[in-house]
């Protein structure tokens, strides 16, 4: 009984740290491959609110796989030079998280992925 006391909180706090960082790792990995996505297909647009308008399209598709996402809780930001797109994706983890316990320390609420794609050459 006293051994039990002694190990369960200790193995409490690692299966719940294994929990949120895993869905911390699961989340970013996603918001990373939607901005993946959004630039990719932005490449195709025929001007910067062309590209701009598809990026957008193309990352919330993308994040539509994320349990509990809403368009309110993501920002997308596109930006271009003369020769690539850059997307940036800014995604708020929802309060109903289990990122958002307190029960171990957590790595953030916010997590942000940027990708950037080269424009085709004329």
């Amino acid at each position: 009984m006293v051994e039990m006391a002694l190990v369960l909180p200790l193995f409490l706090a690692l299966l719940m740290g294994i929990l949120v960082y895993g869905q911390y790792f699961l989340l970013a990995h996603s918001v990373q491959q939607a901005a993946n996505d959004g630039a990719r297909a932005a490449i195709v647009g025929l001007d910067a609110a062309d590209r701009s308008a598809i990026a957008i399209r193309a990352v919330d598709r993308s994040m539509k796989a994320i349990g509990g996402f809403t368009p309110a809780t993501r920002s997308v930001a596109v930006s271009e030079t003369s020769d690539a797109v850059t997307v940036a994706v800014t995604y708020a983890v929802p309060a109903t998280s289990l990122i958002r316990s307190s029960f171990v320390p957590s790595p953030g609420n916010t997590i942000r992925a940027r990708a950037t794609f080269e424009l085709p050459v004329d």
